[in-house]
């Protein structure tokens, strides 16, 4: 048996960490689920489901799964593939049991707060974006995180459905203006679900103001005491987009990418600085502009050569474009602090890290409240243990926590036993 196991370890152990396959994360957790099939057939057949001989199992995939805390957010990048696109055409049953395979990678996971982390952020681009292959089997992955980890886990993922279901019939009871030909759609989102971070509202072209102030008016009037917070870093739209007397395309961009074409309805050819009268953030500023200016689709010419934007650049509106579809969707280039599976062997999102510090403090004043008294290397197990179900807490980081709260009062040491920690009420 411990033979078996060093072999599992051994031929898998160098998948997660060579950088060839840090751009194929849906090919590296289909081979670890074929892998994982494979060895589980060895342990049924040959060795008859003998107990030891699972645990073996368990713990060589535990062991090398856990090496890399890309595989969390490997997994999840997975799961977007299947309920993008893998599901469609397989029925019910045939979903449940692909999605029944990711639970059983999901279990060998100590970094589950990781994975919730990235899950969320995929959950929400498919939500607004309208690419799920299916809300039901949206809703039964959720169902399996619920009864691995519990309500708390899946609480924010589903109160995201909520917000959705909301927002569409607020949609269908909202009139925009008679005199407005924009069609405006909007997704109201509880800011405690979603993964959005605070960043100030562009300038919004005047065209749009009429649709934008109503719909703000009509939602205040059916919710007393809410805010609304309008994150256009989020949003898209179409435009009709007129070249040439013959050539017109209907060209599906960002919103941050809308205002700044929109701004050629008054000019053929603006400048950086009329661009940043926009207020958009200026590293999303220069993505956005660039966008628009690479050789597939060159909505806009800038005045310099090469793939930068200089500091005196302009931009003019491109009469010659063409394109044999009639609607063009420009994507944005990719930023250069990279994605999900370009992190280190061992980095933890900052938001993963924050909420992790919470979580130990939470659970070191909980203990100490119902103990009062407590030794130092008893605390520290009865914190792991209480937050293994999340992560896994090293004890040099609980240690830091507990020197935190010792600074603000929270606890104190025993004069007579430095090793023993008092609750301060």
């Amino acid at each position: 048996l411990s033979h078996t196991s060093l072999h599992i370890v051994y031929s898998s152990t160098p998948i997660p960490h060579p950088q060839e396959r840090v751009k194929e994360p849906v090919a590296f957790v289909k081979g670890l689920l074929d892998m994982r099939d494979k060895y589980d057939r060895l342990v049924t057949e040959a060795f008859r489901s003998e107990k030891k001989s699972q645990k073996k199992l368990k713990d060589a995939f535990e062991s090398f799964i856990n090496a890399d805390s890309r595989c969390a957010s490997y997994l999840v990048l997975y799961i977007d593939e299947l309920l993008k696109s893998s599901l469609k055409g397989l029925s019910e049953q045939e979903a449940d049991v692909l999605l029944e395979k990711v639970i059983v990678i999901f279990r060998y996971l100590q970094d589950k707060d990781i994975f919730e982390n990235f899950y969320k952020q995929h959950l929400a681009k498919r939500l607004l974006s309208g690419r799920s292959v299916s809300e039901d089997a949206e809703r039964s992955m959720i169902a399996k995180l619920k009864q691995e980890c519990g309500y708390q886990f899946t609480s924010k993922l589903e109160g995201m459905f909520t917000d959705m279901s909301i927002s569409k019939e607020t949609m269908e009871n909202f009139q925009r203006p008679a005199d407005s030909t924009v069609e405006l759609e909007v997704n109201v989102l509880t800011a405690g679900y979603w993964p959005t971070a605070s960043v100030p509202q562009c300038r919004l072209a005047q065209e749009l103001l009429p649709v934008h102030e109503a719909f703000e008016a009509y939602y205040l009037s059916k919710h007393t005491g809410r805010k609304l917070t309008w994150q256009t870093n989020m949003g898209t739209a179409d435009l009709k987009a007129r070249f040439n007397e013959r050539n017109w395309h209907e060209l599906n961009v960002s919103t941050y990418q809308m205002c700044v074409l929109m701004l050629f309805n008054r000019t053929d050819t603006i400048s950086l600085d009329d661009a940043r009268e926009l207020k958009i953030p200026e590293s999303e500023l220069k993505r956005h502009l660039i966008s628009l200016c690479t050789p597939k689709h060159r909505i806009l010419r800038k005045s310099s050569k090469g793939k930068g934007i200089a500091a005196n650049e302009t931009f003019t509106f491109n009469t010659e474009y063409s394109s044999k579809l009639k609607r063009v969707k420009i994507p944005l280039v990719s930023q250069k602090e990279g994605g999900l599976g370009l992190a280190g062997a061992k980095s933890v999102p900052e938001t993963v890290e924050e909420d992790r510090r919470h979580l130990v403090e939470a659970a070191i004043v909980r203990i100490m409240k119902a103990r009062k008294t407590l030794r130092h290397n008893d605390l520290i197990a009865e914190v792991t243990r209480q937050l293994t179900s999340r992560f896994v807490a090293e004890p040099a980081f609980i240690k830091k926590r507990i020197e935190s709260l010792i600074e603000r009062e929270y606890l104190e040491r025993e004069t007579d036993d430095r090793r023993t920690y008092k609750y301060l009420a």
